[in-house]
């Protein structure tokens, strides 16, 4: 099965520790969604990101062939029920094919301010694959 990974599971050094059986498989676009900086995370000292539906944009990530245990181990990490829900999205290939994958999004939708160190992990992958700043930029509601 395919998990679609926007915020720090970009990194795939994150998703070895959390997910062993996960395999990194290709970029890919989230049609039809923006991030967003949501909710407020202990762990990570503010806000996270998520998703949120919204016509004609879209977000860039990573799919990661992953396995039942590894949706197992991901829900635990994202704290499935309480913090994030996951569903199945439609997802678009950097080759252009379409396809269904696991997606991770917070209950609350409210925006809120991400820990400078948490949004550095993103702004980094964000750099390191070429995706478009201006989205994660106005995740936290500024201006490039």
């Amino acid at each position: 099965m395919l998990y679609f990974a926007y915020g720090s599971n970009l990194d795939q050094e994150q998703m070895a520790d959390r997910c062993p059986d996960a395999r990194f498989g290709q970029f890919a676009v989230l049609p039809d969604f923006r991030l967003i900086y949501t909710g407020y995370s202990h762990l990570r000292k503010g806000s996270v990101a998520s998703v949120i539906s919204e016509a004609s944009t879209y977000v860039e990530g990573v799919l990661y062939e992953i396995t039942e245990q590894d949706l197992f181990l991901l829900d635990k990490y994202e704290g499935v029920p309480h913090s994030y829900e996951r569903g199945l999205k439609r997802v678009i290939s950097d080759d252009g094919r379409e396809m269904e994958a696991w997606v991770y999004f917070r209950r609350d939708s409210e925006f809120g301010v991400p820990h400078e160190e948490y949004h550095d992990i993103l702004h980094r992958f964000y750099v390191r694959y070429g995706f478009n700043l201006e989205h994660l930029v106005g995740a936290r509601g500024l201006r490039l």
